[in-house]
C-alpha cells in the first residue's frame, strides 16, 4: 500500500508538470510538480539499501509521465518520436536527481538544494545546444510561455531563468511541507511561508512593472502572413472544414498563394511571409534561377507590389562537383549522375534587389526527422519496423545546415528580418545570433500541420512569444495550417489565426534595433549552471575518495 501511494504521488507530480504547458497553462502545476519527487526522495534518503536505484526509478517515473503527457501529439507523425525522447530524456533528468540526492547525503542539504537548481538548469542548457540527442521542447521555463505579464524578466535571463524560478518555488513549497510534517514551531512554518510568498511574488511584481512600463521601440512596417491550409501528407489544399480540394500543380499552388494574399495586399505592404517549404517543388542551385514557382512570385511582385519583400520557405538541394574533402564536404551524398548533393530545409528572400535570391538553411534540425546520428543507422531497420506507418518519412537522409545565422534585408535595408525556420524558434540563445547580426524583427515560418489539431502547434506558438520578450523583437509568424499571426515586443498576441483554416493576416509591427541584456549575453544562467555542476561533482568525487581512504 505504501509503495502504491508513492507511485501515485510520483505520477501526480508528472501530471502537474505536464499541466503547466499549453493548452492547460496551469502555472500552479509548474510550481508544485516537483514537490512529490522531493518528498519521495527525502523518504528514500533515510534508507541505505538500493537508495540510488530507488531514487533513479522514482525520478524516472515522474519524467516519463511528464514527457508522454506533454508531447503525446508527436504520435501523429510517428510513435517513435514520443517514445524515444521519453526514454532517453527522462534518464538524463533522473540522473540529475540522483546526483542531487548524493550531494545531500555527503555534503549538506543547502548545497544539495542549490545543486538541484544548477544541475537541472545545466542539463537544460546542454539540451539547447546543437548535438545529436538534443530535445529542448520540455525546458521547464517554456511552460510559462503564455504568462507573458509574469515573465518580462526573460529579457535578462531567457527561459532558463523561468526554469530556475519554478525550481526554487518547488523547493520552498517542499520546505513548508517538511516543516509542517516535522511539526515544527508555528513561527518557523510561518517564516518559511513568508519566504515562499516572497520567492513567488517578487519576480511577478518585477515583471508586472516591466510589462506596464515598457514602450515598444522602433519604426513601423506593414507585414502580411499567409496561411494557405494545406495537407502536408498529400500536399493538397483544404477548405475551411478540412476537406481536401483537387490537387494542383506547383505553379498553380503558388498562384493560389498569390490569390489568397491579394485579398489583403496593397502597395503599402513591406513584407510577405509564406510558410516553411511553401514552394511546392524541391529546388536546387541548378534550378532555382529558372524556377517556374519563383518566377510566378517575381512577376506578381513586380507587377503589383514593387516595394514588397517576400520571405518563403522551400526544400532545397545543392549539387557540387569535384572530390570529397576538397571541393565537396564529406556530408554530401553521391547522385546517380556523379554529382554530390546535400538536402536543406531553406528559406529565400524575393524583393527584386538581388537576382541571386539570398538564402538561409535551417540549422537546428529535429532529431529523427531531419537528422539521424550515425550510430543510430544500425537500428534504422528495427525502428522503421517498429513504427506503425511504414511510409513515414522520419528516416530521411540527414539534412545539411549552415554554421552562421543569415539575416534578410528588406527594401532599402531598413527592415532586417531573422528567417527563423520552425524548430529553431525553441532556441533562445540561437535566435540572439540573428539579433546581433542586425535583425530588427523575427520572421518565423513553420509547418505545424504534421501534428494535427493537438497541443503541438499551441506550444510552438508560445515559444515565439518567449523569443519576442527575450529579444524585444516583434514576431511575424506564418504557419501552413496555423497558428499564424503577430506578437509584439512584450509577447502580446496582436493577431492570431484559427487552426486548420485558410487565412491571411496583416499587421503594422514595430522594428526594434536596441539590444536586450539577454540578446547581448545569452544563457548566462545555463553557463553558470554548468560551471557549478562541474564544481559540485568534483567536490562529491573528492568526498567519496576521501571517505574510501579513511
Amino acid at each position: 500500500m505504501k509503495k502504491l501511494k508513492a507511485i501515485g504521488l510520483l505520477i501526480l507530480g508528472g501530471l502537474l508538470m505536464a499541466s503547466s504547458f499549453a493548452p492547460y497553462d496551469f502555472i500552479i502545476g509548474g510550481m508544485l510538480g516537483i514537490v512529490p519527487l522531493l518528498i519521495i526522495e527525502d523518504q528514500i534518503s533515510t534508507e541505505v539499501k538500493w537508495r540510488k536505484v530507488r531514487v533513479f526509478a522514482s525520478a524516472y517515473l515522474v519524467f516519463v509521465v511528464y514527457n508522454f503527457v506533454t508531447i503525446y501529439w508527436v504520435r501523429n507523425a510517428a510513435w517513435i518520436g514520443v517514445i524515444a525522447p521519453a526514454i532517453v530524456n527522462s534518464a538524463f533528468f533522473a540522473m540529475a536527481i540522483v546526483t542531487y540526492s548524493s550531494i545531500k547525503s555527503r555534503l549538506s542539504p543547502k548545497a544539495a538544494y542549490l545543486s538541484l537548481v544548477m544541475l537541472w538548469v545545466a542539463w537544460e542548457y546542454i539540451e539547447l545546444q546543437d548535438w545529436d540527442l538534443s530535445w529542448p521542447w520540455l525546458t521547464y521555463g517554456f511552460s510559462l510561455s503564455n504568462w507573458v505579464t509574469l515573465i518580462q524578466w526573460y529579457s535578462y535571463t531567457g527561459a532558463l531563468g523561468g526554469t530556475a524560478w519554478l525550481l526554487i518555488v518547488n523547493l520552498f513549497v517542499f520546505f513548508v511541507y517538511k516543516s509542517w510534517k516535522l511539526k515544527e514551531d508555528s513561527f518557523f512554518i510561518i517564516k518559511k511561508g513568508i519566504q515562499l510568498g516572497l520567492v513567488i511574488f517578487v519576480p511577478i511584481l518585477i515583471s508586472l512593472f516591466q510589462y506596464y512600463t515598457y514602450e515598444e521601440k522602433g519604426f513601423e512596417q506593414d507585414v502580411v502572413v499567409l496561411q494557405p491550409n494545406m495537407n502536408p501528407y498529400s500536399d493538397r489544399f483544404m477548405d475551411s472544414k478540412g476537406n481536401e480540394l483537387k490537387a494542383m500543380s506547383s505553379v498553380a499552388q503558388v498562384r493560389r498563394f498569390t490569390e489568397i494574399a491579394d485579398e489583403i495586399m496593397d502597395e503599402d505592404v513591406d513584407f510577405l511571409l509564406m510558410h516553411e517549404t511553401a514552394l511546392p517543388q524541391t529546388e536546387s542551385n541548378l534550378t532555382l534561377p529558372y524556377s517556374a514557382s519563383v518566377g510566378v512570385l517575381k512577376r506578381w511582385r513586380a507587377s503589383k507590389y514593387p516595394n514588397l519583400s517576400i520571405l518563403t520557405g522551400l526544400a532545397y538541394r545543392e549539387f557540387k562537383e569535384g572530390e570529397v574533402g576538397e571541393d565537396v564536404p564529406a556530408t554530401y551524398k553521391r547522385s546517380y549522375n556523379g554529382r554530390y548533393y546535400e538536402y536543406f530545409n531553406s528559406s529565400i528572400l524575393i524583393n527584386g534587389e538581388n537576382d541571386t535570391l539570398p538564402q538561409y538553411h535551417k540549422s537546428m534540425l529535429v532529431i529523427g526527422v531531419e537528422r539521424i546520428p550515425d550510430y543510430f543507422v544500425y537500428f534504422q531497420k528495427y525502428l522503421t519496423d517498429f513504427d506503425s506507418d511504414s511510409d513515414a518519412n522520419i528516416y530521411n537522409p540527414n539534412n545539411g545546415k549552415q554554421a552562421e545565422r543569415e539575416v534578410f534585408y528588406g527594401k532599402g535595408d531598413s527592415a532586417i528580418v531573422a528567417p527563423v525556420i520552425c524548430y529553431e524558434s525553441l532556441f533562445g540563445d540561437y535566435i540572439t545570433e540573428y539579433v546581433r547580426k542586425g535583425a530588427n524583427f523575427l520572421g518565423v515560418i513553420t509547418n505545424d500541420a504534421w501534428w494535427g489539431n493537438t497541443a503541438g502547434y499551441q506550444q510552438h506558438w508560445g515559444f515565439s512569444r518567449m523569443r519576442a520578450i527575450e529579444t524585444r523583437r516583434s514576431v511575424a509568424r506564418s504557419a501552413n495550417t496555423g497558428w499564424s499571426g503577430f506578437i509584439n515586443q512584450r509577447g502580446d498576441e496582436l493577431q492570431k489565426s484559427t487552426y486548420l483554416t485558410q487565412d491571411v493576416l496583416r499587421q503594422k509591427i514595430q522594428l526594434n534595433s536596441e539590444m536586450t541584456f539577454y540578446a547581448q549575453y545569452g544563457d548566462i544562467i545555463g553557463k553558470l549552471g554548468v560551471w557549478f555542476s562541474i564544481m559540485a561533482l568534483l567536490n562529491l568525487l573528492v568526498k567519496k575518495v576521501t571517505a574510501k581512504g579513511v
